[in-house]
């Protein structure tokens, strides 16, 4: 199998802000891997956050034409050695495993979800993330929010009471909220119980730094709220430990490594009695579509990276309405923007 490898640069078409900073652009790359004279894609979305970037992504990419061989169906074995080489590039490894279920979808004619094995099995409805700074921002894309039946908050910087009222105000959607570690302890439990009394929110993802257990043992003991960790799992070795400490976990293939290890995540957290969303980077339609053929399996999903770009070039699964529009088509399903 032959490997080649190009970016783009995605346009965001609202800064995008979490607790930790603003981003306008994101890099990407995507992975094509030649077989038999079928090609496959997959993206890799690298977060700085996980000491991940486009160059590493780039080189694990490059690198994985010296480990896939001739089988593009030895998965488990690809993804075992990419892991072992390649360790600081989960985005990386995640765009080299995306192509080869591509490559195999395209050589049996099936779609991934149907090579997973989850044929007849529906789809959760997807959120879509607010990020801004501005509160006016929000005010700005209201209609296109309306549309939406849930909405993820992101909070722990700017006037968040005001985009919460402003969301509870203007949409009849769920709302959820998002703090990426923004929040200390003392002001989780006090904003956790004013939010979930205030504005019946659903879950709070990740309110305290993603190694403070103590902190997520007060909050199961000062408020009823349900909690989903995210920064805090990798992979399937860091679920076992929120066992009792959070309620749910976030899986993103850009930050565990594909695919693979995702839902070996999802199993070990069923086997926890945590549940499960399946979340994000901000991707293009090639990435989102990736992860959307394993979305049947989770509880939660927010899946909207690419939903928050301009200049998407790929067409696949876009979260209208937070609808999740999987088709047949072979492989992953996903062509080229005309």
């Amino acid at each position: 199998m032959r490997v080649g490898m190009r970016t783009h640069d995605l346009d965001l078409e609202i800064p995008f802000a979490i607790a930790r900073g603003t981003t306008s652009v994101r890099r990407i790359c995507v992975a094509e891997i030649e077989f038999d004279g079928i090609t496959g894609y997959g993206e890799a979305s690298p977060s700085a956050y996980y000491g991940d970037d486009p160059e590493k992504a780039a080189e694990t990419i490059r690198g994985s034409e010296a480990v896939i061989g001739d089988d593009p169906f030895a998965m488990e074995a690809i993804s075992d050695e990419l892991r072992r080489r390649y360790p600081d590039s989960p985005s990386g490894r995640a765009a080299v495993e995306a192509a080869l279920y591509d490559v195999a979808g395209k050589v049996t004619g099936q779609p991934v979800y149907k090579l997973l094995g989850l044929a007849g099995c529906g789809l959760p409805v997807s959120s879509l993330t607010v990020g801004v700074e501005d509160v006016s921002s929000a005010e700005r894309k209201m209609d296109f929010l309306r549309t939406f039946p849930i909405l993820k908050a992101k909070v722990g910087f700017g006037d968040e009471l005001a985009l919460l009222s402003l969301l509870k105000a203007e949409t009849t959607a769920s709302l959820r909220v998002d703090a990426n570690e923004g929040w200390s302890t003392v002001e989780a439990v006090e904003k956790i119980n004013s939010y979930s009394s205030e504005f019946s929110i659903e879950f709070f993802e990740q309110p305290l730094p993603k190694e403070n257990c103590d902190g997520y043992r007060v909050l199961r003991e000062k408020t009823d709220a349900t909690v989903i960790v995210d920064e805090s799992v990798r992979s399937a070795e860091d679920v076992l430990k929120w066992c009792g400490l959070a309620d749910g976990v976030n899986i993103k293939l850009m930050k565990c490594g594909g695919i693979r290890e995702a839902l070996r995540m999802v199993w070990v957290a069923r086997a926890a009695g945590l549940s499960v969303m399946l979340g994000c980077m901000v991707e293009s339609s090639r990435g989102i579509t990736a992860a959307a053929h394993m979305a049947s399996v989770v509880d939660y999903c927010d899946l909207d990276g690419n939903l928050l770009i301009s200049n998407d070039p790929f067409t696949g699964v876009k979260a209208l309405g937070g609808k999740l529009d999987l088709t047949d088509l072979p492989g992953l399903g996903v062509k080229p923007a005309i």
